[in-house]
């Protein structure tokens, strides 16, 4: 079997057996693909590559002055990937296995104050279609700490707002239903009134272009950060950014660390320690009233 018929095969087995987003089996595909030609400059294929290959190749991209958490990724793609074709018999060892990953520290974005996220909540001003539209994304974003792949493949279906709730499909195809607060379910049936007036009910996919068309992820990002500049926010504001907002403020008005796991669909409570933020001030404030030296 050809390289590239292994990394097609990779590729399927991340996308349909493994129902991975097309974001993450992207990122692979990219990883792989580096690697791939770096094994055709050795005169190495996948199935006779070996671990001096690995890491030789995973030194010249720290030589390169890769970031620490690229670095990590391409690892991670490059480990998967043997995993994978020593499994289906492509190869007949995998050189990865024992091989220790590289260390990164995780930076994870400060989340937005509870003033910050009201002016970008209302910086969506007008009656246009797409101020509406992102005015209704922000709202559920904001209410359900979803990922923005999450939220860009919602459809028509998972939105029940009768109830006031949202079924995400999440990483590995795993489903959640998430409660939508009522200021969101306000801004997704004002959206859906104007997408009905301006669009035929053709498109399942319930956050659409002013043509119909689903939204991707460029777009979604360019219009967060014209909202962030008309909020008078400064600096790099990302999606996921407003879901760890979200789990700062669930947290902070004594939800359990429990329900914000269910909630932002971590299969690990360890990993939802790691995305929660309590500030100094709501410590300070807790100590205050539970410590009884304080």
């Amino acid at each position: 079997m050809s390289p590239d018929a292994m990394l097609a095969g990779f590729i399927r087995h991340l996308r349909v057996e493994r129902g991975l987003s097309p974001c993450t089996w992207t990122s692979y595909g990219y990883q792989i693909r580096g690697y791939l030609c770096f094994l055709v400059g050795r005169g190495q294929t996948p199935a006779t590559a070996t671990r001096e290959d690995v890491l030789t190749y995973l030194e010249a991209k720290r030589n390169a002055h890769l970031a620490s958490s690229s670095l990590f990724a391409a690892a991670i793609a490059i480990r998967q990937f043997h995993r994978f074709l020593t499994e289906r018999g492509h190869a007949p060892i995998d050189p990865t296995i024992g091989m220790k990953l590289p260390k990164f520290k995780q930076r994870l974005p400060e989340p937005l104050s509870v003033q910050e996220m009201a002016r970008l909540l209302d910086a969506p001003i007008g009656d246009k279609f797409n101020h509406v539209r992102n005015k209704a994304m922000l709202e559920t974003m904001y209410a359900t700490g979803m990922r923005v792949s999450e939220l860009l493949s919602l459809t028509l279906e998972q939105v029940n707002l009768e109830n006031c709730w949202v079924k995400i499909q999440g990483k590995g195809g795993k489903e959640r239903i998430v409660p939508v607060s009522q200021k969101a379910k306000a801004a997704i049936l004002c959206y859906l009134e104007v997408r009905n007036q301006r669009l035929p009910i053709t498109q399942a996919t319930l956050f659409v272009n002013s043509r119909g068309q689903a939204l991707n992820r460029g777009t979604f990002w360019w219009e967060l950060r014209r909202m962030a500049e008309r909020a008078g926010l400064h600096g790099r504001i990302t999606p996921h950014q407003i879901r760890h907002t979200t789990a700062t403020v669930m947290l902070e008005g004594g939800a359990s660390l429990r329900v914000v796991q269910e909630m932002l669909g971590h299969v690990s409570v360890l990993t939802t320690q790691k995305y929660t933020h309590v500030t100094a001030e709501f410590m300070k404030t807790t100590c205050n009233k539970a410590h009884p030296r304080f």
